[in-house]
Parts: structure tokens; sequence; C-alpha cells
């Protein structure tokens, strides 16, 4: 009999894509100060812990999610990337994302058996148990997407749709994903690498042939760990 676990729930990828571009682009820059209501971001803070009060993107097609992802592109950007790599792709939500395979540390079945974790924030789902290691594992597309848009997303409660925990930053860190795909090689002049990382350093760019966001591990462990308390 086919579970859950066989089936997750399926979401549209180009709103995924499209509501994961909108709020990037959409996030907040420094402006000099006016009296309003105040506002307090902290820089560092997890992606799900920021709040947006733009409006939600209700339909997209590929030719606006293109022309989005071009927004933070320049010719050099990416330049320490050789000119292909492989990553390995996998999904959280509906959005397809690529993570390079020097990053990864393996995969790892989700069993929904960890340890929990009181005190933590509503992203961590506990602590995996592996080769020795405690790992702390996080539901990643909660990191990748403020609220209001996994929200409009209506996708299922993680453990009814989780599947996988990727293994990243030396075993250190565990992200929940709902499927892992398949191993691709990346042409540099494919990727739209991001110009600026001031926001959301651990995303290099998007690659819209893929439908995919491309993510650099070790700026996502260190993410995670300045999002601890």
């Amino acid at each position: 009999m086919m579970t859950k676990k066989d089936n997750p729930v399926l979401v549209d990828e180009k709103l995924a894509l499209s509501l994961f571009l909108d709020s990037l682009l959409r996030e907040p820059v420094e402006a000099p100060a006016v009296e309003t209501e105040p506002v307090t971001v902290v820089e560092d803070a997890p992606a799900s812990l920021v709040v947006a009060a733009e409006p939600v993107v209700t339909s997209v097609v590929e030719e606006s999610i293109s022309e989005s992802a071009q927004e933070e592109v320049t010719s050099d950007a990416g330049s320490e990337w050789g000119s292909e790599f492989q990553v390995m792709l996998f999904k959280v939500a509906g959005l397809t994302l690529a993570v390079p395979l020097d990053g990864l540390n393996g995969v790892v079945e989700w069993k929904d058996d960890l340890a929990e974790m009181p005190g933590h924030a509503e992203f961590y789902l506990g602590i995996l148990q592996h080769q020795g290691q405690r790992i702390p594992v996080v539901e990643t597309a909660s990191l990748v997407f403020p609220p209001e848009k996994l929200a409009s997303l209506a996708v299922a409660e993680p453990r009814d749709r989780v599947t996988r925990i990727v293994l990243i930053d030396e075993g250190r860190w565990g992200l929940a994903v709902d499927s892992v795909e398949e191993v691709i090689t990346l042409q540099h002049d494919k990727v739209r690498w991001r110009s600026e990382r001031t926001q959301r350093k651990w995303l290099l760019g998007t690659v819209i042939d893929h439908m995919c966001a491309l993510i650099e591990p070790h700026a996502f462990a260190e993410k995670l760990v300045s999002g601890e308390e």
C-alpha cells in the first residue's frame, strides 16, 4: 500500500521557485531612518524568522522567473567555481535545491525517530544518532522560505513529507528534505550567479534550466549556528 512517504504532497515547482525568488529580492536593504513603526532585523537570523510585508505572488510564468533571477547577476559572479561541477538535487516544499557534491557528507533515510530538542525553534526537528555523532536535524523548507511564503504553498507538515536527511558541514548538520533527486553536472555559464550575498549568503544563484536554487553548504551551516539562540 502506498503511504504518504511514498507519495509526498506535490507542489507547483514554478510557484515555489517564484515565491522563493520573490522573498529573496524583496528582503530588507539599508535605508535612511524614517519615523515609522520600528522593525528589528537581525542580519544573521534564520530566514524563517524574518517576516516580509510584501504581497504573495499568486501566478507565475517561466519568463518572469528568469527576469527576477537576473536582477542579482554579474559576469564575474561565481568565479571561484570551475567551468563545470557536479551537484545533487533535492526537493523541499516543491522547491528544487542543488548542492555541490564536495559539500555533502551523505544521505540518511528519515525514520522519524529523532531525539527531541526541547526549547529550540520549531524548525529544529530533533537529534539524529548517526555513526557516533549527535546531529541536529532542521526542517529545510522553514529556513529557505519566509513563513508567509511557505504557508501560501499549503505543503504538508514536515513529518508527513520528509523522506531523507542530507548531511552537511562534515556531518554536523542534517537537512530534512522531501526527496533526493539525481546528481547532475552544471555548466558555470548556466548558473545565474548572485552578485551580492549580504542576505542569504548560502544562496549562490539559480539554475533556470533545472528550475532550482544553488546553495553553498558551509554558508548554510554558518546560518544555522548563528540562529541557534
